[in-house]
């Protein structure tokens, strides 16, 4: 079931919220090796610790916690070790940010299944997120990625700690010259495969 996501305009040229994930799944989406994301929710998400798409645009912000091979695709897993060591304590690299193309909220976990390498994650994986606190669905985000004119790195700040998807930045990342990850006609072929998976 496609859901719409609310409008999140950048400000003053930046972006002051970002979505957190994994490392390895950072690089993987700065790569192009994959377009979208699952959610359920954290212990510290809002709405009852359940996600929400709040933004369309966001920064995608690495992080290191709970970082685990077995739990990403095959593909990915052997990249974990390219990103496992995290940068000196008290700062976040940044080099891309995200909008999103599209949203489902997916109750077939059958057609979890079919999202292939796009989802970065193990069917296992999958299936233990989507039944999650016994609530059988996930959220799907299909994300077209820009990569920032040049890297960026952010001091850390200790209201970006613990098990959120949505991070409030402190300082601004600024857009200005940014690139898409992929050619617009990839990425539009890429999505329309996965429309018809999940539309089905």
């Amino acid at each position: 079931m496609p859901v719409s996501a609310p409008s999140n305009p950048a400000v003053d040229g930046g972006l002051r919220v970002a979505l957190q994930e994994w490392a390895v799944c950072c690089a993987a989406l700065a790569a192009g090796r994959g377009i979208a994301l699952v959610r359920k929710g954290g212990v510290h998400e809002r709405h009852g610790g359940l996600f929400a798409p709040e933004h369309e645009r966001f920064v995608l912000l690495p992080t290191w916690l709970h970082q685990d091979a077995s739990r990403l695709a095959t593909a990915l897993a052997g990249d974990l070790a390219a990103s496992a060591t995290p940068p000196p304590a008290g700062s976040i690299p940044v080099t891309v940010w995200a909008e999103v193309a599209r949203t489902w909220r997916v109750t077939d976990a059958e057609r979890l299944d079919r999202l292939g390498e796009e989802g970065l994650w193990s069917a296992a994986e999958l299936r233990r997120r989507f039944a999650y606190r016994d609530q059988p669905w996930l959220h799907v985000l299909v994300l077209r990625v820009h990569r920032l004119a040049a890297p960026r790195v952010i001091a850390d700040h200790p209201s970006y700690a613990g098990c959120r998807s949505w991070i409030p930045l402190v300082e601004s990342v600024d857009t200005t010259a940014s690139l898409p990850v992929l050619a617009d006609a990839v990425f539009a072929a890429r999505l329309a495969a996965l429309a018809t998976v999940l539309d089905a």
